[in-house]
């Protein structure tokens, strides 16, 4: 039989993480975390429990680890597309919309994986919220940081302000419509388009909300 090689190798370790995780996700949307065990989620990847333990520490490990898959993609596809406008004269506004959509996007489509996360932060012992928040939501906003760095020393914004602060303040002015309607799914006669919502959002980040 041929060696695998290294390569090979990961890549195997990958898909099988993968498969896990899509697995726990579904798992957790049906039975919710409490009751989720760690041996449904082998039965439903098809694979052995022991083995989950060769990927990951628990069933709180499994948690937060899925957010991370999740975001991990459209967040390359923004940082790539940075990238390759970094040498370009490219209007702020276009590419801020352009993050806070794939942004808007990824939570809507994923909002039942964020409820589960949402109700069991609180139970998570602090390892596992710090390393939520450390390979979730600072990965998250890292490309956005990275971009607004970039602007500030340009001069395209003030040369006084916080790229982490100001990522923050972005991502801040839309999330509470996504955590309200999609996510707590509470109903409220406001208008939730999201067409409308997120321009109106990088408008007021861009401009401030004092008439000219």
């Amino acid at each position: 039989m041929p060696k695998i090689t290294t390569r090979a190798r990961r890549a195997l370790t990958e898909e099988r993480r993968k498969q896990i995780l899509a697995a726990a996700a579904q798992v957790f949307a049906a039975k919710g975390f409490e009751r989720a065990t760690i041996a449904d989620i082998a039965r439903h990847a098809g694979v052995a429990e022991g083995s989950i333990y060769n990927y990951f520490k628990n069933k709180d490990d499994l948690l937060i680890s899925i957010p991370r898959q999740i975001v991990t993609p459209p967040i390359e596809t923004v940082t790539a597309r940075l990238q390759l406008l970094a040498t370009e004269t490219a209007e702020p506004e276009q590419l801020l919309l352009t993050i806070a959509t794939a942004f808007t996007t990824v939570f809507r489509q994923n909002a039942d994986v964020f409820r589960i996360l949402l109700s069991a932060l609180p139970t998570l012992k602090p390892a596992a919220r710090e390393k939520y928040m450390r390979q979730v939501v600072s990965y998250a906003i890292g490309a956005l940081e990275t971009y607004l760095a970039q602007q500030i020393q340009c001069g395209v914004f003030r040369r006084d302000a916080n790229p982490q602060h100001l990522a923050r303040f972005l991502v801040g002015m839309f999330f509470p419509y996504i955590m309200l309607h999609d996510i707590l799914q509470v109903e409220f006669d406001a208008d939730w388009d999201y067409e409308q919502i997120i321009p109106e959002a990088v408008t007021l980040f861009l401009r401030g909300a004092l008439a000219a």
